[in-house]
């Protein structure tokens, strides 16, 4: 009775896992199309900043509930030499980009915004994300490869690792596209060590990093509109 209830969870899992995938595309082509009666901000933009995300959820996804893909995520894994060396670096590396953005501000560079509004944006971000993630591990769960829990789908040490990159890319990619570089790299990398540490699928760090990534891109879009709306104010329109 136990394995019947464990195979209808995880076929339920699977059709739920496809019915966000396309549900997020859906949401980030729409969102993106909802700017063509904009004049301040080019479309094309718009649309390109959603593109990223919504591929990497959409893979994830996939990969997550599709038999014939989850063998990609199994040959990852098996790839691993089992005796490896479990490490909690990763446990500090998705903080690393943050760390950056205000070390940066400490060193003199200016970013976007004053180091107060950063901190709140960041705040926000993760807020954003945690609120996506959590109640997603506990609906989809997914049982982990090391068998610890069933709350492997999506990744939430990579959901934070890409709302610092994405933090770090937002407040100081326009002085140097290394800034960004460095910071996705470093976010990259958390997600590998999740995979390393038995910790994660592929499809859950492919998902967590959508996640990060689009949780910050909403908040920095929120706070635009908010000034262009001030500023419109402001003018008397």
């Amino acid at each position: 009775m136990q394995l019947n209830f464990n195979i209808i969870k995880m076929r339920s899992a699977n059709k739920l896992l496809l019915v966000l995938s396309l549900c997020f595309s859906f949401q980030v082509n729409s969102f993106g199309y909802s700017f063509l009666a904009e004049d301040s901000v080019p479309v094309k933009q718009n649309i390109k900043q959603w593109v990223a995300p919504a591929a990497l959820f959409t893979a994830g996804s996939g990969i997550a509930a599709i038999p014939s893909l989850r063998k990609l995520e199994t040959r990852i894994y098996d790839g691993f030499n089992p005796k490896r060396e479990i490490t909690h670096i990763d446990d500090y590396t998705q903080y690393l980009p943050a760390l950056a953005v205000f070390t940066l501000d400490a060193a003199g560079m200016k970013g976007k915004n004053k180091p107060q509004q950063q901190l709140l944006l960041y705040a926000l971000g993760n807020i954003t994300a945690a609120a996506i993630v959590q109640p997603m591990k506990r609906i989809i769960g997914r049982e982990r490869p090391n068998n610890s829990d069933f709350r492997s789908f999506p990744s939430g040490h990579t959901s934070t690792a890409f709302v610092a990159a994405e933090f770090l890319y937002q407040e100081f990619g326009h002085h140097s596209p290394w800034i960004s570089v460095a910071g996705y790299a470093t976010a990259a990398a958390t997600g590998y060590l999740r995979l390393y540490n038995n910790q994660h699928w592929l499809g859950d760090v492919l998902a967590g990093a959508a996640i990060g990534m689009a949780s910050t891109k909403l908040v920095y879009w929120m706070k635009r509109e908010i000034n262009k709306k001030k500023k419109l104010k402001t003018q008397g329109f």
